[in-house]
């Protein structure tokens, strides 16, 4: 069906489950990884998805697609209606969220990573990679390592799409900071973020990664690799431009609260021919 088709019938799927579609965690347990639940959440994982898929060649049933940091699988459930469950993978950090996963139904294949250690996948593997929300929380050592990791397992051609926090964010910071009274706890918590959230701004403009350490609500989101973090397009650059033929970057809050990156790999030397036969030949 087509993806507005789709995106209702998920949407009716929260409370009907006679649609054999993957369930839902309690609302406590999706704000608590997202932020957002049901409705909300789902609109905005529509969204992205429909990011990945416009970056991305055309999906086929065959196709193998990386949740990378799938959480409780609230974008993963969207790529059924393009790719054969079998050929989904979701892989996150947290033991305890993959299980809530599995509990409703989340299709693929779901496996737990540690912090900074390889992934369980043969060199080029995967057509498609997505990370949303994840390298918004990377130290820049761990943004460093998964940037080429994640390149690694895809495929040549293939497309890599993830977000991360901007200026926006840095900004935010910054206003909290001035803020002299009256802060909800979003606000302290925002005004203690970076110790001097002009200097975070600055740094960021000149492309340099941007990270506070605070930990996470899981024991393996330790401080040294998970916080906040603002991953400026200069930085991807220079870690991961050599490997790509183009790195995108779209940094709009009207379409999403973070700004993403879409990253198409070198094509192979049979895939650069192929492409050149191809424009050669008669229409």
């Amino acid at each position: 069906m087509d993806d507005q088709q789709w995106y209702q019938r998920i949407l009716r799927s929260i409370d009907d489950p006679s649609l054999g579609l993957p369930g839902f965690p309690s609302v406590y347990q999706q704000e608590v990884f997202v932020g957002k639940s049901n409705e909300v959440a789902l609109a905005e994982a529509f969204t992205f998805y429909k990011i990945v898929k416009a970056g991305s060649y055309p999906l086929r049933r065959s196709s193998r697609v990386l949740d990378f940091g799938v959480g409780w699988g609230r974008i993963i459930r969207f790529f059924l209606n393009d790719v054969d469950p079998a050929n989904l993978h979701g892989v996150d950090v947290d033991d305890a969220i993959l299980e809530v996963a599995r509990a409703t139904g989340v299709p693929g294949n779901l496996a737990q990573i540690g912090p900074n250690a390889p992934l369980k996948y043969a060199d080029g593997y995967f057509d498609v990679v997505y990370a949303f929300s994840v390298f918004s929380h990377l130290s820049e050592a761990s943004a460093t390592f998964w940037l080429a990791e994640l390149m690694r397992v895809l495929k040549p051609g293939g497309t890599l799409v993830m977000t991360t926090t901007t200026d926006h964010f840095l900004e935010l910071c910054q206003a909290c900071s001035y803020k002299e009274s009256g802060r909800n706890q979003y606000e302290e918590d925002y005004a203690r973020m970076f110790a001097d959230p002009a200097d975070a701004r600055r740094r960021y403009a000149a492309g340099e990664h941007v990270y506070a350490a605070v930990a996470g609500n899981a024991d393996v989101l330790e401080a040294s690799n998970y916080g906040w973090a603002a991953m400026p397009p200069a930085f991807v650059e220079r870690r991961i431009g050599g490997l790509a033929q183009s790195v995108a970057f779209v940094d709009d809050p009207g379409l999403l609260p973070q700004g993403f990156f879409t990253v198409r790999k070198h094509a192979s030397l049979a895939q650069r021919i192929g492409r050149k036969l191809r424009s050669l030949t008669p229409a």
